[in-house]
């Protein structure tokens, strides 16, 4: 629609007012050609209408025609500069932009002449939301229910903000109102589906879900919900059909994709592995703002480049502002600050217990943020009586646990979950602490300006790897990954009594299944028919991933009885257990992690096949710290041909655990004090630069 249609046999008696309303109906009934014939009537004999120069921009807008629209826009504004509906379209213009500012502007100056606008309100309050002025945002969407009380969409809207600030029960209040008006608006089924998941009303979610896709069949967010829901629950079959439904609606729908590759690796199920990761790299190339949680990925990609690009755009989702900055001060001890939702029966609580315990009290003083679940277990009272001080933050906004944060005058803050699961290392954007540190969980870059420091060593970021993490590094001489040397270790049962063969040999690989790659599995099944009467012992997960994994084993010529499934014991029992393998093996590109130290202090040789990324090379790291670098390989083949070699020398693989048995005490990987003090270390060098005024830069501990 390059100029403005004018057709003369059009009613002579209409006033130009009629004319104008005539073409605002049209364009609601998505008729632009007759709208456009309404505004040229007037125009013809009244062209300093700005109004009506106003309307011919909608409809150059809506019609995708963005060069007219921004000459029919100049017109109007040079003939009233506050014309509220062409100061509307130039915020439209501005929001494809992104300049949510400007935007912000334009809906104010029309404001100031409809003041009784609900769109206008509505519209202003995304622009606020969109720059991260969530309490303007808020009272705005406020007002545009005030004044629109019947528009369920504002309510659906409000609803969004309030969950966003986690003000829960107002949220579900405005979902539910916005329902009330209008029992098929699919968006509100969808969010109030998510905000009820939150609070573990999984049954509802699950209802809200599938009424939003029952209204509408292609609303391929809310079938990604529905999946996550089913993934949140383990339920991997009907997580991998609902991405699969998603996908079918968007193809290029990256979150979905990401999620479908992940659940088909916990699935064992690996016969489209190849198009699905084709299509998630086509959806990430042609879609600068795809994001997905960066977890994952680690699983799929072994190019850091790759992760931390990944990382960076999930990490710009979320909103914060800075508070209240503290100036840096000399004093006696530094306030730590660890923040976390794992501080019960998990990884992190069994490698960290020693780190909180053995900190020198006349330097730190050192505090426990904790957001997740209390299971009143022996561990989260170890871990709890570590601190000197320990605050419950669950259920508030990022926001108000960083407010907490800065109220404790915490100087250096440490996150110990990263990306992982239900985190909230998102608090870290409102910069409650004047030096914040990414530790431990997460085996790469957050990919976020408010993380100061990541605690690695020069096994996982080797010299020239500081491109690919947004933070300074700091390498720890030996391995990155503290340990507590205080945990017992059990007797082994017999072999019998966990349905393993008493002399064969036995390899074990305890990761979770969307480790396994078909790469690595592959090596496993040469390794197993290399060597006779072996069997692998993995980690249970689902029913149908361990019939799926052994009819990979059929395909590749192993019998599915030489694949054994360990069920899920206590931390004690696993240690115990452990012992009975007799060579560990590594998976890539996402290596053993805690699972790599349990199988060194249970005495088992681990054998890895070290990657380029941070999450490929954890292996090796802990593997040097234990003396035992010959046990590391670059290549799957080589990494196979090592395997079947040890395992045809049970004399060496006894050398091998007597010397894990012999040095537990004096190895790098196992003294706890020797890493605290390290990081103490590393702390105080980050204190000092920021007393001095420096920047985070890198940092070597080589003690």
């Amino acid at each position: 629609m390059s100029a403005l249609l004018y057709n003369r046999r059009m009613a002579p008696t209409l006033t130009p007012d009629d004319l104008l309303t005539h073409a605002r109906q049209r364009i609601d009934q998505g008729d632009l050609r007759a709208a456009d014939n309404y505004v040229a009537m007037v125009l013809e004999k009244y062209p300093d209408r700005a109004d009506a120069w106003a309307l011919a921009t909608v409809i150059a807008l809506r019609a995708g025609n963005r060069a007219e629209c921004e000459r029919r826009l100049v017109r109007s504004l040079a003939l009233d500069p506050s014309q509220p509906t062409a100061l509307s379209v130039r915020a439209e213009l501005r929001i494809a932009r992104q300049d949510w500012q400007g935007a912000e502007i334009d809906y104010q100056a029309a404001l100031n002449r409809q003041p009784d606008d609900a769109s206008l309100f509505s519209n202003l309050a995304s622009c606020q939301f969109h720059s991260g002025r969530f309490a303007e945002a808020i009272e705005n969407y406020r007002r545009a229910t005030a004044l629109a009380p019947s528009r369920a969409e504002y309510w659906n809207n409000l609803g969004v903000l309030l969950h966003e600030c986690h003000h829960y029960a107002d949220a579900q209040t405005a979902y539910r109102q916005a329902l009330s008006l209008n029992p098929q608006l699919s968006l509100a089924h969808n969010n109030l589906a998510s905000l009820l998941q939150l609070s573990r009303q999984l049954a509802d979610a699950e209802r809200h879900f599938r009424e939003a896709i029952r209204i509408a069949p292609d609303y391929a967010v809310a079938w990604k919900n529905l999946a996550a829901l089913y993934q949140q629950q383990g339920h991997w079959p009907a997580a991998r059909d609902a991405y699969r439904q998603a996908i079918s609606h968007r193809a290029d729908y990256a979150e979905a994709l990401a999620g479908l590759i992940y659940v088909c690796q916990q699935l064992a199920d690996w016969s489209n592995i190849d198009t699905d990761f084709a299509a998630l790299d086509t959806a990430l190339a042609h879609d600068p703002h795809a994001r997905f949680a960066p977890l994952t990925y680690l699983a799929m990609c072994d190019d850091p480049a790759a992760q931390r690009t990944v990382a960076t755009r999930w990490a710009n989702g979320f909103a914060g502002q800075s508070l209240a900055r503290r100036p840096g001060t000399q004093k006696d001890r530094i306030r730590l600050g660890y923040v976390g939702g794992d501080f019960f029966s998990h990884a992190t609580s069994w490698l960290t217990a020693g780190l909180f315990r053995n900190h020198d009290r006349s330097r730190f003083e050192v505090y426990g943020y904790d957001y997740g679940p209390d299971d009143v277990s022996d561990i989260r009272s170890q871990v709890i009586a570590g601190f000197d001080h320990f605050e419950r933050i669950g259920g508030r906004s990022p926001q108000a646990m960083a407010e907490q944060i800065l109220a404790d005058g915490i100087d250096i803050l440490i996150d110990l979950k990263g990306w992982t699961r239900d985190n909230h290392a998102d608090l870290m954007a409102w910069r409650p602490s004047p030096i914040q540190v990414h530790y431990l969980a997460y085996p790469g870059t957050l990919g976020a300006p408010w993380c100061d420091y990541l605690i690695a060593d020069a096994t996982v970021a080797p010299a020239g790897a500081d491109a690919h993490f947004s933070e300074a590094l700091v390498r720890l001489s030996g391995c990155y990954q503290i340990n507590d040397n205080t945990r017992e270790l059990p007797i082994a049962p017999a072999r019998a009594t966990l349905g393993l063969p008493e002399e064969a040999i036995v390899f074990v690989c305890f990761n979770q299944h969307f480790k396994i790659t078909p790469a690595v599995f592959q090596r496993w099944m040469s390794l197993l028919k290399a060597v006779p009467g072996s069997v692998l012992w993995l980690l249970a997960g689902h029913v149908d991933s361990q019939a799926t994994l052994r009819q990979h084993a059929v395909q590749l010529g192993v019998e599915p009885h030489r694949l054994h499934f360990a069920p899920p014991v206590s931390q004690r029992e696993h240690l115990a257990r452990l012992a009975c393998a007799d060579l560990a093996l590594d998976t890539l590109p996402y290596n053993s992690h805690t699972t790599a130290s349990d199988a060194l202090w249970a005495g088992v040789p681990l054998i890895t096949c070290m990657g380029q990324s941070f999450a490929a090379r954890v292996g090796a790291s802990c593997l040097r710290a234990v003396g035992l670098e010959e046990l590391v390989t670059e290549s799957l083949d080589h990494y196979l041909d090592l395997a079947r070699s040890l395992a045809r020398d049970r004399e060496r693989l006894k050398r091998l655990r007597q010397h894990l048995v012999d040095g537990r005490a004096q190895f790098p990987l196992f003294d706890t004090a020797r890493s605290v003090k390290a990081l103490e270390a590393a702390y105080l060098q980050m204190w000092q630069r920021h007393l001095d005024g420096i920047a985070p830069a890198a940092i070597e501990i080589t003690s």
